[in-house]
């Protein structure tokens, strides 16, 4: 545990800062430059979803900070999800504030109305939650253009 905390705030005060503001236009492709930070995907569709490509998208924020990642969700939704459907994601990380080079795991369709459905996938902030981690998202083996971006 102590290691664990000791890993964390090294990663912390290594870790580069975050843009000011992020990017307002679509970050289908975005990239991690030691300089700038990284750019969580801001753009949203008619609805309000966070999107870059219209068919995988974030309810909420493509952002957190790493205090609250631990009990905050990360509500993913996909066009026309049904009842059974299931997601494999992959998180890859995009920078190197991470220990982590990827976390995967599969979510399955939770009963919620959004503007996209009436299902959600809740896959939760918790196995990406490292302070400065940036991660693009694979869902079913498709580069969703989504990144996410975990606060210091």
């Amino acid at each position: 545990m102590r290691a664990a905390l000791f890993l964390t705030a090294c990663l912390v005060a290594c870790a580069p800062p975050a843009l000011a503001a992020p990017s307002s236009s679509p970050v289908a492709s975005a990239a991690l430059d030691s300089t700038a930070g990284c750019q969580p995907t801001s753009s949203r569709d008619a609805a309000g979803v966070l999107t870059a490509n219209g068919v995988f998208g974030v309810l909420g924020d493509t952002s957190t900070f790493s205090a609250i990642a631990m009990n905050e969700p990360l509500v993913i939704v996909h066009r026309d999800a049904k009842e059974r459907d299931t997601l494999a994601l992959v998180f890859n990380n995009i920078g190197h504030s991470s220990p982590a080079t990827s976390v995967s795991y599969g979510v399955g369709a939770r009963v919620r109305p959004n503007p996209w459905g009436g299902f959600v996938f809740e896959a939760g902030w918790k196995p990406i939650g490292f302070a400065g981690s940036c991660w693009r998202v694979i869902a079913n083996g498709e580069d969703t253009g989504l990144v996410l971006f975990v606060r210091p």
